[in-house]
């Protein structure tokens, strides 16, 4: 199989495999911004504590958890803003960070379309809580 018949193969592969699964809690989500659908549970996991610190602003740094590039080590962090943030249904941070395809053949790089913090942090307003 030549290099591009091998990306259009695994573009046709994610893509079913993708609504084939299951997406747990994440299904139905969407960021609240930029209205990108999160996913699932295959793009979609919980972060460490110390994977994530808070910005100044309300928003959040992750380190990236992924690599940017597949096969690439991790280059830093991605600033989250606190109107993209969402409730988590725990006590722990989630992000969601589907393979897109770049524009070279044959490369994916991470790109994050959902992050979810816990109820009890500061950067989510008394008004987003659930009652």
């Amino acid at each position: 199989m030549k290099g591009s018949q091998r990306y259009i193969a695994l573009l046709l592969w994610l893509a079913a495999g993708g609504e084939a699964k299951a997406h747990g809690w994440y299904t139905g989500k969407t960021d609240p911004v930029l209205h990108y659908n999160c996913c699932g549970d295959h793009d979609c996991h919980t972060l460490g504590a110390g994977d994530v610190r808070s910005a100044r602003d309300g928003g959040y740094f992750v380190r990236q958890p992924q690599p940017f590039y597949q096969n690439d080590p991790p280059t830093g962090e991605w600033y989250i803003p606190k109107d993209r943030v969402q409730t988590a249904p725990d006590d722990r941070y989630h992000i969601c960070e589907p393979l897109v395809p770049t524009s070279r053949v044959g490369k994916f790089k991470r790109k994050w379309t959902c992050f979810f913090a816990p109820m009890s942090t500061s950067s989510i307003t008394r008004s987003e809580k659930p009652h």
